[in-house]
């Protein structure tokens, strides 16, 4: 992809795999809330946390929040069926992809884990 702006760093990391501990929404707020501390983010909103299982098609059965991050910020979604979840982080400011990745593999005690990076 062309850097259409390089004067601005960013940068997207995408996590997914497949966890093994009990999803809800306090699971999802606590992850965000470490991952950012665990990557040196600054909260700018509390998680945002909710279940499209009201009105969705039943795969798509799951927890998923969003926090904003004075520097960006992340997704999570989580499927209860699969027991897979995404993890999507935006930045405009650098961090370690192998910490984020190690944090969220055993916070979710992942038993699969796969991830891309874009700077």
């Amino acid at each position: 992809m062309k850097n259409l702006e390089p004067r601005i760093f960013r940068k997207r990391l995408i996590i997914e795999g497949r966890y093994a501990i009990s999803i809800d929404a306090e699971a999802i707020k606590q992850y965000l809330v470490q991952l950012a501390e665990k990557i040196e983010m600054r909260l700018l909103t509390e998680p945002f946390i909710f279940s499209p299982d009201a009105c969705s098609h039943p795969l798509h059965h799951g927890m998923a929040g969003f926090v904003g991050w004075v520097e960006s910020g992340a997704f999570v979604y989580t499927w209860d069926k699969f027991n897979f979840f995404t993890v999507e982080i935006y930045t405009c400011k650098p961090f370690s992809t192998k910490d984020a990745v190690q944090f969220t593999k055993e916070f979710f005690k992942a038993t699969e884990i796969e991830f891309v990076t874009t700077l």
